[in-house]
């Protein structure tokens, strides 16, 4: 069942669109990140649903019914922001304490839920300090308790990690996963960060230029991405040059500068015969071995780089026509032909691995 419910949503800033025609439905309790790069209309979407900007049209309906003639704080929505936003005067009780003392919440439930809720962050024992006195990883915690602490039906959380270090984003993206599941929370969670849309989420929608591209699981996106935009920003791509020779249905033969070619790749875009295309194929899903013979499609090329780094290693070949390719391969993983630089080398796929676009 559809919980929130977005129809259609435009919002305009004098003459710049920053949302174009946003439509999404939303299921209770799943977790949707909003993916996207700067000024792709993701954070202009989400204050529409908190109630900060007015759409310029469409419509967003929760559990049922539309909320868009209500005041932001009407809409019984919690939020958590890039800042921590903590009053800087009232201590970690205080602070998670505020919105409920603001709905007249008795006593005794007020001070049940901020024990509750300083349990959900593990913040037990910090519960009488002043904001200043923690961390931003447990500041961010704080934040997120508060926003809790009156059981909104719905949690807007706007790159809420973005200002804290690598290490202590990976720990506070453990706990909200542990969060999400223990509350069963519906969220929405904005971000730029692919890798932080990828490991949190249920779904991810990715913005562009204020429209939404795909909607779908991580692994969709990564395997199955739609257009060329979802290519290139989700996970590492590799863009190879070359022509449409033939096409059969969604499947086409291509012809790279050099002259050679590859049969029967999956085309993702309206183009016929002779069209400039760019083929695409993930670095993890590439080969590498010695220049023989071989069935499936490939590419003859020259190992100019090898790097060693931890779990994984980055091999950069070039193309008889000057293309650049990076490769991955996992350290343990046996190596039939371990190449030196300066070699020639052997590239190759499955069919199945590769996207085709047209240009």
């Amino acid at each position: 069942m559809t919980f929130l419910d977005i129809r259609g949503v435009s919002k305009s800033f004098g003459n710049v669109a920053a949302v174009s025609d946003v439509s999404l439905e939303i299921a209770r309790g799943e977790f949707m990140t909003f993916l996207g790069p700067s000024g792709s209309g993701k954070s202009t979407t989400l204050y529409m649903i908190a109630g900060f900007f007015e759409p310029t049209g469409g419509d967003i309906r929760l559990d049922g019914r539309s909320i868009l003639a209500e005041p932001s704080n009407r809409r019984n929505i919690g939020m958590v922001f890039q800042r921590y936003t903590l009053f800087p005067h009232l201590s970690v009780a205080e602070n998670v304490a505020f919105p409920l003392r603001v709905r007249r919440r008795s006593g005794a439930e007020v001070s049940r839920k901020v024990e509750e809720m300083l349990a959900l962050v593990r913040l037990e024992r910090f519960a009488d300090r002043m904001p200043a006195q923690l961390s931003g990883g447990q500041q961010q915690r704080v934040a997120l308790a508060r926003a809790l602490a009156y059981d909104p039906p719905l949690l807007l959380m706007d790159e809420p990690l973005s200002a804290l270090d690598k290490k202590l984003r990976e720990e506070i993206q453990a706990e909200i996963r542990r969060i999400h599941r223990e509350t069963g929370v519906t969220i929405l969670y904005v971000t730029h960060d692919q890798e932080e849309a990828l490991s949190l989420s249920d779904r991810v929608a990715l913005f562009n230029h204020g429209r939404i591209e795909q909607v779908g699981k991580g692994r969709d996106l990564y395997d199955a991405p739609h257009t060329r935009f979802v290519a290139g920003f989700v996970g590492h791509s590799n863009f190879l040059d070359c022509t449409i020779a033939a096409r059969r249905d969604v499947r086409a033969d291509i012809v790279f500068p050099d002259g050679s070619g590859c049969a029967d790749i999956p085309l993702h875009a309206a183009a016929s015969s002779g069209t400039a295309a760019r083929l695409m194929i993930r670095p993890d899903r590439l080969q590498l071995a010695a220049p023989v013979p071989a069935a499936g499609p490939g590419i003859d090329a020259t190992l100019s780089d090898a790097t060693f780094i931890g779990e994984t290693f980055h091999f950069a070949v070039t193309t008889g026509w000057g293309a650049q390719v990076n490769v991955r391969l996992p350290a343990g993983a046996p190596m039939a032909h371990e190449p030196v630089i300066g070699e020639r080398v052997r590239l190759s796929w499955n069919a199945a691995d590769a996207r085709l676009f047209a240009d």
